[in-house]
C-alpha cells in the first residue's frame, strides 16, 4: 500500500467544500491539495486534463454527498443530551446552514460539532483512499 503524508485538515476542508463547480486533487508525491474551478477559470479545464493523465501522482478527491453529510449530522445530534437542542438539530438535518445556525446559540456544542464532523470526514477519506491502496498519514513538521 502506498503511503502519503498529508495534512488531514486540508483534505477534510477540501472534501467538505467540494461542489459540482470545483475539483480538488491530492498530489501523492508531496501531500498537497490542489483546487480547480473550471467555471471561474476556464484554463483550469486544461490543467485538470493533464492531472487526470497522471494517475500515479494525482487523485481527484470525492465529492461530499448529501447522504453522508446528513448521516454525520444525525450521528452528532444523537450524542446531544439536551432534548431541546437535539430536537432542534434533528429538524434541520437537510440544511447545513440551518443546522449550524442552531449551533450558533451553543458555543461548546458548536465546537464539539466541528471536532466531530472533521473526525468523521477524515475517517471517511482514509477509508476511501485505503480502498485505492493509499494510506494517508498525518504529516509531521
Amino acid at each position: 500500500m502506498r503511503q502519503v503524508s498529508v495534512i488531514m485538515a486540508w483534505i477534510t476542508n477540501a472534501f467538505e467544500n467540494s461542489s459540482q463547480h470545483s475539483e480538488y486533487y491530492l498530489d501523492l508525491q508531496n501531500g498537497d491539495v490542489r483546487f480547480f474551478s473550471p467555471l471561474d477559470f476556464p484554463e483550469h479545464t486544461e490543467m485538470i486534463t493533464k492531472l487526470e493523465r497522471q494517475t500515479n501522482r494525482f487523485v481527484r478527491l470525492p465529492k461530499l454527498s448529501e447522504e453522508l453529510s446528513c448521516k454525520i449530522k444525525q450521528d452528532y445530534a444523537s450524542t446531544i443530551e439536551d432534548p431541546d437542542l437535539k430536537n432542534r438539530l434533528l429538524k434541520e438535518l437537510d440544511t447545513d446552514a440551518k443546522f449550524k445556525k442552531v449551533l450558533m446559540e451553543y458555543e461548546d456544542e458548536r465546537h464539539n460539532w466541528y471536532t466531530f464532523q472533521n473526525s468523521r470526514l477524515a475517517q471517511y477519506l482514509k477509508e476511501w483512499f485505503k480502498e485505492r491502496e493509499i494510506e494517508l498519514l498525518e504529516k509531521t513538521t
